[in-house]
């Protein structure tokens, strides 16, 4: 079983796919299937593994309806499993692609995996505990009282899990808060699983959402001048 990458993303932060493709192919070795769900379509080319699947109109999706465009791209797209991103989260290390391979295989086999969770968030929850394994993978069972339980930081998803508990005219913070109280109340259903060593570590390029603000200070100093040689942070440098 594979899972491709979902990515959303809108006009606003359009150039951060620059970047954000650029990490993505450095570091996840071999390079993923990626959908982008975005809105106007970039008018920079993007590699060769990223498609664009458009959502509609911009205008239609202010950010308090943020939740509607992923529940259109969910409904348009056929994939049980994927690994949902945000185009600020830029990778700063290699990606442990064959442990990705094994959870996902994992979720494939145990439909009752609603979320799994590729970065240290469920780690460093405080609220998870230990879960058996997948392979050589340890696994952590997040506890569904605990803050973030449906976080959106990156994971695999189980596409009918998220679309139960999506509703629409939410901010992806709304999801966050109010889709943990949903996902919560599916204890019985479901669980989210994290493991105890990630295999996928990024930043967030827009802490507090805002797309002028670029943050670098995780990101290896060579990618970071390699990046600016290659002018894929022109857009930020110039409003310095």
């Amino acid at each position: 079983m594979t899972a491709p990458i979902y990515v959303i993303t809108s006009d606003r932060y359009l150039d951060a796919l620059r970047p954000f493709s650029w990490l993505l192919n450095r570091y996840w070795q071999p390079n993923p299937q990626v959908i982008v769900g975005g809105f106007s379509a970039p008018t920079f080319g993007l590699p060769s593994n990223f498609t664009f699947h458009s959502l509609g109109r911009f205008e239609d999706y202010p950010v308090d309806r943020w939740s509607d465009a992923l529940i259109k791209m969910l409904l348009e797209l056929p994939h049980p499993v994927f690994a949902l991103m945000l185009e600020d989260y830029w990778l700063t290390g290699p990606v442990k692609t064959q442990d990705v391979q094994v959870l996902t295989d994992y979720m494939g086999q145990f439909e009752y995996v609603a979320r799994l969770d590729l970065t240290g968030d469920r780690l460093h929850s405080g609220f998870a505990k230990d879960y058996g394994q997948a392979g050589d993978v340890k696994l952590l069972v997040s506890d569904p009282d605990s803050q973030y339980h449906c976080s959106l930081m990156t994971a695999l998803w189980r596409r009918e899990r998220l679309l139960s508990i999506l509703v629409a005219g939410e901010s992806p913070w709304q999801i966050e808060l109010e889709g943990t109280v949903r996902l919560r109340n599916l204890r019985n259903y479901c669980i989210v699983l994290g493991t105890a060593d990630p295999p996928v570590r990024h930043t967030l390029a827009f802490r507090g959402g805002d797309p002028g603000k670029l943050l670098l200070d995780e990101i290896p100093a060579d990618d970071v001048a390699e990046m600016r040689r290659l002018g894929l942070l022109r857009p930020w440098e110039k409003k310095a």
